[in-house]
């Protein structure tokens, strides 16, 4: 990999970790301007930013309520994304999505689903749409661990498959549906064992590991691309955080969480680089820079936009034309 394209996945996975941690401590500090229930990604770092890395401007994404790593990794404007979920008029979604919901449009976002493995059927349709015009782009959809005891989540693999539809499937597997240990409620704690009924390549890969991530996609995207129809990818991470910021995470033990840290993306990306002689100290402290300044922009934008008046109520309600 070129230089360029470390210090390209160096900066997006430093700018999702520096940010998420913005969001958990100005969310619970009270301290503004973000508001809502916030959902961070932090622990994704590595697998979001690989995705992400071997797509095409034209390619669809699927996200979820916790979508801030999708959308900085997609390369959303920070300034606007961070006054949508501040509420704030300026924001990407003229800050009435806010946290759960927010996405752009104009980077092939379809949405950010609040509902469990709900990303799964639209990201059918924008697949159905792409081979029904003849192009080669994939759609890539988010869920969860969670997602694999969910109704909507086998129906769509199952059309996926039988429509030999173009879909990148990306399990973010966590081992952990909102506060429920997967051995709670999976059948089989890998889900590329669900994926075998429907006939689709489906890989485990460690999701905290951004080369062996990267690979992994390189593959599937490869293989989608071909006309070889859906690929399933199985990322082993942690989520460092609990459902919702001010989750007591009391479902960990102190040993579970420090072994989750233990295993950073962004940490491990650093070392490996370093090690190599990919990348220099200087390098990365040159992207830590620049995330910093982009991360306090960002905020004091948000902080400086206005809330969105009462007449933007009615604004999107109903169509313009018909």
């Amino acid at each position: 990999m070129e230089k360029s394209s470390l210090i390209k996945a160096y900066h997006s996975m430093l700018l999702i970790h520096d940010y998420e941690i913005m969001v958990e401590e100005r969310t619970a500090s009270g301290e503004g301007p973000l508001m809502g229930l916030m959902h961070t990604h932090a622990g994704a770092e590595a697998w979001v930013t690989a995705v992400m890395m071997n797509l095409k401007d034209s390619d669809y994404i699927s996200s979820t309520y916790r979508n801030h790593a999708h959308s900085i990794a997609r390369g959303i404007d920070l300034n606007e994304f961070t006054a949508e979920i501040s509420g704030k008029i300026t924001g990407t979604c003229r800050g009435m999505a806010g946290n759960m919901h927010a996405c752009d449009q104009n980077l092939n976002m379809i949405a950010g689903f609040g509902i469990i493995g709900a990303g799964l059927p639209s990201a059918a349709g924008a697949a159905f749409a792409s081979k029904y015009k003849g192009t080669d782009d994939v759609s890539a959809v988010f869920f969860g661990d969670g997602a694999m005891a969910q109704g909507a989540t086998h129906e769509s693999m199952n059309i996926m498959s039988v429509m030999n539809l173009p879909v990148l499937l990306c399990n973010d597997n966590n081992h952990i549906a909102m506060s429920t240990s997967s051995k709670y409620n999976l059948a089989h704690e890998s889900t590329t064992e669900y994926v075998k009924a429907y006939n689709i390549p489906a890989v485990t890969v460690d999701g905290m590991d951004f080369f062996a991530s990267y690979e992994a996609v390189k593959v599937a995207v490869e293989h989608i691309r071909s006309g070889k129809g859906p690929y399933f990818i199985e990322f082993d991470n942690a989520r460092f955080g609990g459902q919702w910021v001010g989750d007591p995470v009391n479902y960990k033990s102190d040993a579970q969480k420090q072994a989750e840290f233990d295993r950073c993306g962004v940490e491990r990306f650093k070392k490996h680089v370093l090690d190599n002689g990919l990348l220099t100290e200087k390098d990365l402290a040159e992207v830590q820079e620049r995330v910093t300044k982009e991360i306090a922009e960002a905020i004091k934008f948000a902080e400086e936009s206005p809330l969105p008046e009462i007449s933007d109520m009615f604004v999107n309600t109903y169509a313009d034309e018909y």
